[in-house]
């Protein structure tokens, strides 16, 4: 286990662990993006996270090499602007990064992360659960 009760702690427990790693699964909640900005109706709060966040997702792919597979997505909308302090129904931001990309966009449920990590880990794929593999996506 690493720190990471923080967005600070879990992006420095992050850039350490992207560089040390040959192979494995890193997991990481920023809370503070939804916590502490999102539900708190924090805007500029929540902006410096995202500029931070976007430093850090640079940093991390230029360390990834061929085969090796980053994935940021939210669980839920939180947008800082509404007049509520609940979950919001925007899409969620899904970002991938992996062999074969080419830049293409995805549209699809939360289950295919899941589906896409399955395939990147094991090469197989669970027709029983939902979600497709990021990489049948061409």
């Amino acid at each position: 286990m690493h720190p990471g009760a923080s967005n600070a702690e879990a992006i420095g427990s992050l850039d350490s662990l992207v560089g040390e790693l040959e192979f494995g699964l890193v997991f990481a909640n920023l809370i503070d993006t939804d916590q502490r900005y999102g539900h708190r109706h924090d805007a500029a709060g929540f902006h410096r996270a995202l500029q931070e966040i976007d430093g850090a997702v640079a940093r991390w792919l230029s360390r990834l090499g061929e085969g090796d597979l980053l994935i940021l997505t939210a669980d839920h909308g939180c947008d800082p602007a509404a007049l509520h302090t609940d979950h919001t129904r925007e899409h969620a931001l899904l970002l991938a990064r992996f062999t074969d990309h080419r830049g293409r966009r995805h549209d699809g449920p939360l289950a295919d992360v899941g589906a896409g990590v399955l395939h990147w880990l094991t090469g197989a794929r669970a027709p029983e659960l939902p979600g497709e593999p990021l990489e049948a996506d061409a």
